[in-house]
């Protein structure tokens, strides 16, 4: 019996299959727009990487140029030129924990050489720190450095005018340290005095002593007078008078003077007993000291503001680069 076509069973393997049209098959020829477009993103995502990247490392390398060209200044024009000057080289100024520290370091560089240190100072010193400014105005860096390095530029102008006003004032600490130096050797006179005619150094010591202790006279003996200088030597206004007045009694030139009326006297009590000469030295040396630590007020305020001032430099270069 022939079927026909159409009505053949599907299982024979010359009957059609019942698929989907061919021109909608799965397994037909498929489109390649998909993978084009998932190539373009892929290579263009790859692309933004790589800029952002050489983006990132171009302004990390800016950064480190700022910061190399802030620290060559610092160490070779700060450091090594304006500080070293003032108190030698291989010193860091900020190795100092505290102005005090500071001042006394420049005490002592003053001790070297009283004469001519003040000078070296105010003429060669603190023309090496605008220099220093100069430089530091000349780096070349983006927005975010622009306030601190003014600020640090800055502090160098004030630290010129602190060392120069101290410059002006140490050479008469020089002058204290003289007239401690006299009032010793002109006391050994003093208390050496056998009788006779006083010479001139006996009679500047009775002067300063009578100057110093008003009342000397009616002290019971040199553990009196030990005493007594022991707690006056505690008074400012105290060591402001023996350095500024009684001082004078020993250092005046000119029309000699006679001695106190409280002469003898004094000699007789306190001749035998030479501890208030160790007392009046204290007490001019502090004087002294209250004074240079005075005098370096200015310096120490414009040091704080110099360190504070490098380290915000460095704090803006810290963020940038650890990002």
């Amino acid at each position: 019996m022939n079927i026909p076509p159409d009505l053949q069973d599907p299982s024979s393997g010359n009957a059609p299959s019942p698929e989907l049209d061919p021109s909608l098959s799965l397994t037909g020829k498929k489109s390649k727009t998909p993978m084009i477009v998932v190539g373009v993103i892929l290579v263009g995502g790859i692309g933004f990487f790589a800029w952002r990247s050489a983006q990132t490392q171009k302004t990390r390398q800016m950064h480190a140029d700022v910061m190399k060209q802030f620290a060559d200044v610092e160490k070779d024009e700060v450091v090594g030129k304006s500080w070293a000057c003032v108190f030698g080289p291989n010193v860091d100024p900020g190795t100092f924990p505290n102005n005090l520290a500071l001042s006394m370091r420049l005490d002592a560089a003053f001790n070297t050489d009283p004469k001519n240190y003040p000078t070296k100072v105010r003429e060669d010193c603190t023309p090496k720190a605008i220099d220093a400014r100069h430089k530091v105005e000349a780096i070349t860096a983006p927005a975010e450095y622009q306030a601190p390095l003014k600020k640090y530029a800055t502090s160098l102008s004030d630290l010129a005018p602190a060392f120069d006003d101290w410059a002006k004032i140490a050479p008469s600490h020089m002058e204290e340290r003289l007239v401690g130096n006299k009032v010793k050797t002109d006391g050994d006179a003093w208390h050496a005095f056998a009788g006779g005619k006083p010479g001139a150094d006996v009679i500047a010591y009775d002067r300063f002593l009578h100057c110093a202790v008003a009342g000397v006279d009616k002290l019971k003996d040199g553990q009196a007078l030990v005493e007594l200088l022991f707690k006056q030597c505690k008074d400012p206004k105290f060591l402001e008078h023996l350095s500024k007045e009684c001082s004078k009694e020993v250092t005046a030139e000119g029309v000699p003077q006679p001695p106190t009326p409280g002469f003898k006297t004094a000699l007789g009590k306190f001749a035998g007993d030479d501890r208030e000469l160790s007392a009046f030295g204290d007490c001019l040396k502090k004087s002294r000291i209250s004074k240079k630590s005075d005098d370096a007020e200015g310096i120490g305020r414009a040091w704080i503001a110099h360190m504070e001032a490098g380290r915000a430099v460095r704090e803006v270069g810290k963020a940038a680069l650890a990002e």
